[in-house]
């Protein structure tokens, strides 16, 4: 077996590897087994492949793409069905620079004033989910950004997981004595200024916390079976699964019907919390679809209500001056705070479509807090998606883009699907679809001029 070293767990022996080589599973000196990117090993995975250069117009500011010929068949493939993959959002991104302005001021808002809070609002195939997967792949960049810079190597590992067990031994409840500590956390004490970061908004009953609980048996799990079973829980499963045992026997109750809405704002400011404490500068919560709120009853709605409220007050802070915190209300048996700790460093970000029956962002929030996506692009974005494509799809089949051949598509086609986009004659997410087309028939059929594919694009188009 080949040995393979990790910057966090160690040495290991590389058992199997998945999806090409993306991913390793490995069995490491400690016994315990995981399977993770074999980016984050010493060893590489896979041979990164600069995509090939393109003898066609460029926008001025090439963007810059470090990805192999599988990934880039993987991305082609989604593609065609309208949907770009989160690992290529930022270089496949059509426009939106107004809308990025937002969202990397409400970033740095939350990385250094303590939360914020984007309602995206749009139609059917205008870039909802696109934008959601662009504000992941921007959060996980910019909230990366800790506050101390995170050492590498055994030691710092050791010091990660060292801080996650005084977290949880200091976030035990009052009432109740949290579990003992482990050898390695008892050397060095938990300092006093997070301990008191930590409690200052603790639940006021005394019922064990279940936050504390989870990081405590994830800092000792001894599989990744009971790992995942672990977070599955403190995600909201309704049971907790037979592989916890071995990590802890009774875990707390996690309330999943009553009015739940402080219970979960209060443990995903209580993880954003944990993430400054460990160098990282804040966590982002993000969800598409809310949409479905129009599908919800009345009491239900109510309850979904409470639950968007309860995370933008966490997020903005009790002086929001949009929502009265007192009218959100606690479950029947235990009270729990909004937040766990008034500078969480939250970004909560939530995508809807414009509809009648949506729920009311517009009292809940100010208008700077609302991104509307429609159906306004200029050619030049749509030009400059195109080249792009071209690059990903000569890379994944691998050949040359001939200008003889490509540069009337390259051209011609960006205009045409501007022109049919600002004639609502198709939406965002056709328009990417009706590129790939264009690429595949150039790719597939030799004798299949550029001319004709572009008159009978027009027709189609009927621009």
């Amino acid at each position: 077996m080949q040995t393979v070293h990790h910057p966090h767990f160690g040495a290991g022996e590389l058992l199997k590897t998945y999806m090409g080589g993306y991913e390793w599973e490995v069995l490491f000196a400690s016994g315990r087994r995981f399977r993770l990117p074999a980016k984050e090993f010493t060893a590489e995975s896979y041979r990164a492949v600069a995509l090939p250069p393109v003898a066609l117009a460029e926008p001025k500011a090439r963007i810059s793409l470090d990805t192999d010929q599988f990934r880039a068949r993987q991305t082609l493939e989604a593609l065609r069905v309208g949907i770009v993959p989160v690992q290529d959002a930022e270089t496949l991104t059509i426009g939106l620079e107004a809308e990025r302005v937002t969202l990397d001021r409400a970033l740095d808002r939350s990385r250094e004033r303590g939360g914020d809070v984007l309602a995206v609002i749009g139609d059917y195939g205008f870039g909802k989910s696109h934008f959601v997967e662009l504000a992941a792949a921007c959060a996980a960049r910019e909230l990366c950004r800790g506050r101390r810079q995170p050492g590498s190597g055994r030691g710092a590992a050791g010091q990660g997981a060292q801080d996650l067990r005084g977290a949880g031994q200091c976030a035990a409840l009052p009432g109740h004595q949290p579990p003992r500590p482990a050898a390695a956390a008892r050397k060095r004490r938990w300092p006093a200024r997070r301990d008191r970061r930590v409690r200052a908004s603790l639940p006021a009953r005394g019922e064990r916390c279940p936050l504390a609980a989870a990081l405590l048996a994830l800092a000792e799990c001894p599989s990744q079976t009971a790992l995942e079973a672990t977070v599955e829980w403190l995600s909201g499963q309704s049971k907790p699964r037979a592989e916890m045992k071995s990590c802890f026997k009774r875990p707390p109750r996690l309330y999943i019907t009553g009015e739940n809405a402080r219970q979960y704002s209060y443990l995903l400011t209580g993880l954003s919390l944990l993430a400054t404490l460990v160098g990282y500068s804040g966590m982002a919560v993000l969800i598409d679809e809310s949409e479905h709120y129009s599908l919800l009853r009345a009491t239900q709605r109510e309850r979904a209500d409470s639950f968007f409220q309860a995370m933008i007050v966490s997020a903005l802070g009790l002086n929001n001056g949009r929502i009265d915190a007192r009218t959100i209300p606690d479950h029947n048996r235990v009270e729990y705070p909004l937040s766990y700790t008034s500078e969480p460093h939250l970004f909560f970000l939530f995508a809807l479509t414009e509809s009648a029956d949506r729920m009311p962002v517009g009292t809940w929030l100010a208008p700077s807090h609302l991104v509307r996506l429609d159906d306004r692009f200029i050619e030049k974005d749509i030009r400059e998606f195109y080249n792009t494509l071209l690059r990903y799809h000569a890379l994944a089949y691998d050949y040359t883009l001939a200008p003889a051949r490509y540069a009337d598509a390259a051209n011609i086609a960006p205009g045409l699907l501007a022109r049919a986009l600002a004639q609502h004659r198709i939406n965002l997410r056709e328009v990417i679809r009706a590129a790939v087309t264009t690429c595949d028939l150039l790719y597939l059929y030799p004798d299949y001029a550029a001319d004709e594919m572009i008159g009978e694009l027009k027709a189609g188009l009927k621009v």
